[in-house]
């Protein structure tokens, strides 16, 4: 299993090993680079047994604090940090962290394994138990490697992602045998089993809303970011950053050169595609003029994708969503080719500014279901103006249905599956029961942080960890989530227009061009264009006639191949995927 991750830790490796409990960890060395940060990682009694993946980023605040409190520390490392902070606190110490991370902590005493992950599950921790025995990994394909175990497919999550375009629902995956530990919970494992606990809730931070003029949500936006960006920069490698010519990105760039964190030569990475209309460069150029950041360009095409299609999905352990991934993936790839270890991105910042199209109907249905009629009119009528997406007008429209017609609808976009396939797994869907019930924008934002974000971070991680970088992502440390959820959706979304507050206390570390942007690409990839190269048209439709096979209760055998292009990649690579682990 160690063998198999070492991409993941490339810089050392180590193996603990009692009558009990077997631990193994590969090191990729981000603080403190000596010998000292090896893991295993042992308390000073030898006690405890540690392995970790992942950054504490307040590390420094918290060592102090526990000096402070009596404790003694003999290394430079956060791992060290985490260990004493879990002896001195317990389970509380997970509130303290400002990070990512997960772990396992055994109790040599007590044989018991403790397992964390961070609130928003930046960092994998999978498991799985056979008998009487427990296995955990970082990532899925080290626990394919357990002998004896007969893997077989989770329909509920092959219906979320042929339906929902989604993966990483909770604890599920695509596999029965496999679960993950939630985001945002722990949990003890010894000869009882395992118990796993919510430690972190995001929905406990909506409130009726912050009053603008008392609690200052500029200033104190403007003021989380500054310091989430300075604790990400800690680190004793190359740090660089990804940049699209979006706002997220953009912002984090700007947040840099303004703290006097980065120099002339940072480097920076982007996907670009000339030529065609999603192309970006020509924002990232106006930000160059402004900042003395060097542009490092990546450019993904229909062949390269076809030609790395087997390791890209090997990489990624289950379906991607989107071809995006594939060149997040390159972005990844050129990063590690420029000697840079840590990476900055901007995930994170749709979720917590509402910046994706579809808010807006959450927005408005909110504001129906509140009876607030004369700012429902507002939203809609500056909605028209700025000509959003069809997507907002879909979601509100979604939300007001009755639940059949809601079904029928939702069937329409997948002819090409059985009904009873549809039927017997629509109602068990957490997608279709629970985030698309939210009642309000603040309660799909946090539909989203459980149920929607991880698959986003769980293909961040495996395509930097494939070349063994860190991704950091400031727009998710936790002191700015919480106090987003805080804040009415009313200052969201203001007059038809999404992200009003970043734009309000962050977009002057931008350019006026990207600042004053309408149109949302996402880190687009022309997916559509790259269905239709060659030899991609055969590939789907082998891909397809193999699905049909293999899950002949699932595609119906007269089922015509999906002409959009974002469906044609996900036939290539589920079916990829489930050659990649059976076969």
């Amino acid at each position: 299993m160690s063998f198999i991750l070492r991409h993941r830790g490339p810089d050392d490796e180590g193996v603990y090993a009692d009558r009990t409990c077997a631990l193994g960890h590969r090191r990729l060395a981000i603080i403190d680079l000596s010998a000292a940060g090896r893991q295993p990682f042992f308390s000073d009694d030898g006690r405890y047994v540690l392995v970790y993946n992942g950054e504490i980023y307040n590390y420094l605040e918290l060592r102090a604090e526990l000096r402070s409190r009596g404790w003694h520390f003999e290394t430079e490392t956060d791992t060290e940090v985490l260990l004493k902070a879990y002896r001195h606190y317990g389970p509380d110490c997970l509130s303290r962290f400002n990070g990512m991370f997960a772990f396992a902590l055994y109790d040599t005493r007590r044989e018991q394994l403790f397992l964390a992950r961070d609130r928003m599950g930046i960092k994998p921790l999978y498991y799985l138990q056979q008998g009487e025995k427990f296995y955990f990994a970082s990532e899925i394909k080290a626990l394919l490697s357990i002998p004896g175990v007969a893997f077989s497919v989770n329909y509920q999550s092959l219906f979320d992602y042929l339906v929902f375009n989604r993966t990483d629902v909770f604890d599920e995956t695509f596999l029965n045998e496999i679960k993950r530990i939630p985001n945002g919970h722990h949990g003890f494992f010894d000869k009882t089993g395992l118990v796993l606990r919510q430690w972190w809730h995001p929905q406990q931070f909506v409130t009726s809303g912050a009053d603008p003029e008392q609690e200052d949500p500029i200033g104190r936006i403007s003021e989380i970011m500054a310091s989430a960006v300075k604790l990400r920069m800690r680190s004793d490698v190359p740090v660089g950053s990804c940049l699209s010519g979006g706002l997220d990105s953009s912002i984090l760039v700007g947040l840099l050169y303004a703290a006097g964190l980065a120099a002339e030569n940072y480097p920076t990475f982007t996907a670009a595609f000339p030529g065609h209309p999603i192309d970006e460069t020509v924002y990232v150029d106006e930000l160059n003029r402004i900042y003395p950041f060097v542009n490092y360009r990546i450019y993904p095409d229909a062949r390269g994708a076809y030609k790395n299609l087997m390791k890209f999905v090997h990489a990624n352990d289950e379906p991607t969503t989107n071809p995006s991934f594939y060149s997040q993936y390159e972005v990844m790839r050129k990063a590690a080719e420029c000697g840079v270890t840590v990476l900055l991105d901007g995930q994170g910042g749709d979720e917590n500014f509402a910046g994706y199209h579809y808010f807006h109907g959450f927005n408005m249905y909110g504001l129906l279901q509140a009876r607030k009629l004369p700012l429902f009119c507002k939203e809609l009528v500056g909605n028209l103006i700025r000509r959003q997406h069809r997507s907002a007008y879909q979601t509100l429209l979604f939300q007001l249905l009755p639940d059949r017609y809601r079904k029928a609808l939702l069937y329409r976009t997948v002819p090409y599956i059985h009904a009873d396939f549809f039927h017997q797994y629509i109602d068990t869907s957490r997608v279709y029961t629970e985030f698309f019930d939210a009642e309000n924008l603040n309660m799909s934002l946090v539909r989203h942080f459980q149920y929607k974000l991880e698959h986003l971070l769980r293909m961040e991680d495996r395509n930097s960890m494939a070349f063994s970088l860190e991704a950091r992502v400031p727009y998710l440390d936790y002191r700015l989530v919480e106090f987003m959820l805080s804040i009415s959706g009313d200052l969201k979304i203001k007059d038809g227009e999404t992200k009003y507050l970043q734009k309000k206390a962050l977009a002057r570390y931008t350019s006026a061009s990207i600042r004053n942007r309408t149109d949302k690409i996402g880190f687009g990839t022309p997916g559509d264009d790259w269905m239709q190269c060659d030899p991609w048209p055969q590939r789907t439709t082998d891909s397809y006639n193999a699905l049909r096979t293999r899950f002949d209760d699932v595609f119906t055998p007269e089922g015509q191949l999906p002409a959009i292009g974002f469906d044609r990649w996900k036939i290539n690579q589920l079916a990829t995927w489930q050659e990649v682990v059976f076969n």
